[in-house]
């Protein structure tokens, strides 16, 4: 019995003696590799020397385009105009969006006789995106207009329409379907 009790205590003090020397040449190892400049550092201070300062900022989206038309094809605005009759039914605000490094929104923030009737959240997701909204049209007649926001709170731009009675929308040269301007044509001059 004397004898497993010495062999037991024997063994724990040559393997702790094992892994003490084990974990020595270790230690020594790791201080022969830091210069004694870098010894007195804090981690922290190192690692900030060592890696370089990273700054993620938000590349700033641009608004390129931005047009009300009575509908849109095949992702392109169709019956642009800015003067619309009040019997059209609904109306968009196309956009175009450019500089997004990554998946980010924007909103379209409607406004009708200068009060927010309607915040649109809108994904873009690439570098150069088209989106748009649509408002149906039963406010009545008066000024409006709408201001592209980005995710960060920043108005990209802004861009207003005007809701009048059928019959003066049509003598500003709009038509009712489309709504698409059509300036007078002036009279060649006789010469």
């Amino acid at each position: 019995m004397l004898k497993k009790i010495l062999f037991v205590l024997l063994s724990i003090l040559i393997l702790s003696g094992v892994c003490y020397a084990q974990a020595d040449p270790a230690k020594e190892q790791m201080k022969d590799t830091t210069s004694a400049v870098e010894q007195q550092q804090p981690a922290k201070e190192q690692m900030e020397e060592k890696t370089p300062a990273v700054v993620q900022e938000q590349p700033s989206l641009v608004l390129e385009e931005i047009q009300f038309c009575t509908a849109v094809e095949d992702r392109q605005p169709s019956g642009v105009g800015s003067v619309f009759p009040e019997d059209l039914d609904k109306l968009y605000c196309f956009t175009k969006i450019a500089g997004a490094e990554g998946a980010t929104y924007v909103y379209h923030v409607w406004y009708f006789q200068n009060k927010e009737i309607a915040r649109v959240e809108l994904p873009v997701k690439s570098k150069s995106w088209r989106t748009w909204s649509s408002k149906k049209l039963h406010m009545g007649l008066g000024y409006g207009y709408v201001e592209i926001v980005s995710e960060s709170g920043e108005i990209l731009g802004r861009a207003e329409f005007q809701i009048q009675a059928a019959e003066k929308a049509e003598e500003v040269g709009k038509t009712e379907k489309t709504g698409v301007s059509e300036e007078p044509k002036e009279a060649p001059k006789a010469q």
